[in-house]
């Protein structure tokens, strides 16, 4: 009983999640995607007449601290900066800022992507980089893809992202500018673990359970072994009666 009521506080209490910010603010700009506190990395787009921007965090509790808010000068590409959050259990959490100026969001000729998120995958998406490696588990046979053009006049053209059965599969996404004069292809290289017949064999019991220990199986099959000598004796049993009852 002791041990069970141990296992539940552990469980209730690794269930509750550290106090940190809900928010990162900018004083130009916006974060993308929308800040939360599970994702570490955002992208922020400004002009290219602001080379200084103010920034900080919002406090779920005071006794949270945060490091390297305020004012920071701007570099002329990308400039790289961290939010460092130290939470009331001294844990250290990260988000990653990556500032880009001079961008012009609707002029007609750009084909870049402002945002690319895939659900359930961590990408580090930056807007000039075009390919990226992706790992997904065997049984996901789809992604779901969310893009924004800066130019929201501009074309977008998904190829792949369903039926991935197969261990590599290609996701394109080709961005062309408003007015037809440039394009841009965001390729995703995604890579599925499929076992083959052996490695599922290999990690499935009797009792179709992964990875038991040499302890376990040896138990398993004792069970096993006790279970059908027991059927063997009710069965003896049946058929030594029913030969009784013929000789009667």
């Amino acid at each position: 009983m002791k041990k069970l009521i141990l296992i539940t506080l552990l469980c209730f209490f690794s269930c509750i999640e550290a106090k940190a910010i809900t928010d990162i603010e900018l004083s130009s700009g916006e974060l993308i995607p929308s800040f939360s506190k599970n994702i570490k990395q955002y992208n922020v787009y400004i002009s290219d007449n602001i080379n200084k921007i103010e920034i900080s965090a919002v406090k779920e509790e005071t006794d949270v601290s945060v490091e390297n808010e305020g004012v920071i000068t701007l570099d002329d590409g990308i400039t790289y900066h961290v939010i460092r959050v130290i939470d009331n259990e001294n844990k250290v959490t990260e988000y990653k800022l990556n500032i880009q100026r001079g961008l012009l969001n609707e002029s007609e000729d750009n084909a870049y992507l402002r945002e690319l998120i895939i659900e359930g995958i961590d990408l580090d998406f930056k807007y000039d980089v075009f390919e990226y490696q992706v790992n997904i588990d065997e049984d996901i046979e789809e992604l779901v893809i969310d893009y924004t053009p800066f130019n929201l006049d501009s074309y977008t053209i998904q190829s792949g992202g369903t039926n991935l059965n197969k261990s590599k599969n290609i996701i394109e996404i080709k961005v062309i500018s408003e007015d037809g004069s440039s394009s841009n292809t965001y390729k995703i290289n995604v890579n599925k673990t499929i076992k083959t017949f052996n490695q599922i064999t290999d990690e499935k019991n009797i009792f179709g359970q992964t990875s038991l220990t040499k302890n376990e199986k040896i138990i398993n099959l004792f069970t096993i072994g006790i279970l059908s000598l027991i059927v063997i004796i009710i069965f003896y049993k049946i058929l030594f009666r029913k030969k009784r009852l013929v000789s009667r």
